[in-house]
């Protein structure tokens, strides 16, 4: 179907490519420039723009466009940043190239394809004059390290103007997400006692105490998953995401740390979740007489909708409308900046992002090749288009 005022396909793809050949992996991030490039495709549209840096190189843009006053406003935020490019590719990761109707490149889907609907979108509208409310863009940096530095920085220095419903443009495979889960990175050390290899009561090895005392978490958790079901959010996922130790493979290793991340459920406490890991490493690590340290690295809020919320009926009408699909609700265990509108900002939001409608069997990012289809990105731009010249 089509509207006044469509989006052209081909400004979308333009602006998609231009976006994936601006690198902005995180780490180290530097997504000022990426900012940089979509203030510069929107303030000849009429956009106020900002770029505000929480440190030199890790920017995030606050867009505006005024409308008439006759409704809420709205917000679409959208992440700068991406995974690192990493290794394996067969295609140029910085490239955009698009082949049999996907965009390749690193960012393509998480989230590129995002910014780049929601701001074809924007100038589309903004081309028919000003529309029935304000809306606002937000494209921010840090996402996927925890927000500290993009979302987290504008909320906490006052820099998001006031508005009445925001829609976070993550892939949402045709759905509406209204639960998110939420994460604490914890941080473990074990410090035994170094020694020969040869005498093995010479010393206590921090490896194989770290070793005992994962093997004792994995043992718990399909009772913790038990108690903490909920009806939207995934079960909760522990990921070993690094791990170090030891000096030399004849000698006692006398440290060993990990990182772990550890997903939540609407509802979870992250001081809980914490101390849960805590009590097991303390109680394996005693028994071996070896001390341990414990620190969260990041804590993420899990976060939760109301499905009656006015953002998701228009949602579903804008779907409906433009693509004539319905659209389910659903959760998710990943974590997005919903949380900083819903806990921080109060105001009522949720994850849509009408792509990647047939849902693909694994992972959509953080993976060589990653890629987005080329079509359903606009048709993204289209529904995000209806919304905001949506009145109510």
């Amino acid at each position: 179907m089509s509207t006044t005022h469509d989006v052209p396909a081909d400004e979308a793809i333009a602006l998609l490519r231009a976006l994936v050949a601006t690198r902005s992996d995180n780490p180290p991030g530097n997504e000022s420039a990426v900012a940089q490039l979509l203030a510069a495709h929107l303030r000849p549209h009429g956009f106020h723009c900002e770029i505000h840096e929480a440190e030199p190189g890790r920017g995030s843009l606050v867009a505006r466009l005024k409308g008439r006053g006759e409704g809420p406003g709205i917000a679409f935020n959208g992440h700068l940043d991406t995974g690192p490019i990493g290794s394996g590719w067969t295609r140029d990761p910085l490239g955009g190239e698009v082949v049999d109707g996907r965009l390749y490149g690193r960012g393509a889907g998480d989230m590129k394809g995002g910014l780049a609907a929601m701001t074809a979108a924007a100038i589309a509208v903004a081309r028919g004059g000003p529309p029935p409310a304000d809306f606002l863009l937000l494209a921010t940096a840090d996402e996927s390290s925890g927000s500290r530095l993009g979302m987290g920085h504008l909320v906490r220095a006052g820099l998001v103007p006031r508005t009445d419903h925001a829609v976070v443009c993550e892939p949402s495979f045709g759905s509406v997400v209204i639960a998110q889960g939420g994460v604490v990175w914890v941080d473990l050390e074990v410090v035994g006692r170094s020694g020969q290899a040869a005498r093995p009561g010479t010393g206590i090895n921090a490896i194989a105490v770290m070793a005992r005392g994962l093997a004792a978490r994995e043992d718990e958790l399909p009772a913790l998953r038990a108690a903490t079901r909920h009806p939207l959010v995934p079960s909760i996922p522990i990921n070993i995401g690094t791990i170090g130790g030891g000096v030399k493979a004849n000698v006692i290793a006398e440290r060993c740390t990990v990182r772990i991340d550890r997903r939540l459920v609407p509802g979870e406490s992250p001081a809980v979740a914490l101390g849960q890991i805590e009590d097991t490493a303390r109680r394996v690590a005693a028994a071996a007489g070896a001390p341990v340290h414990v620190d969260a690295a990041m804590t993420v809020d899990a976060a939760e909708g109301a499905a009656d919320a006015p953002i998701v009926a228009r949602c579903r009408e804008a779907m409906a409308a433009v693509a004539g699909r319905e659209v389910t609700l659903r959760g998710t265990a990943g974590f997005t900046d919903t949380r900083w509108f819903v806990r921080d900002l109060a105001t009522p939001a949720c994850v849509f992002g009408p792509w990647y409608l047939t849902p693909p069997s694994g992972s959509i990012s953080d993976i060589p090749d990653e890629s987005v289809p080329v079509d359903e990105v606009v048709l993204g731009a289209r529904v995000y288009a209806h919304m905001m010249r949506a009145a109510g």
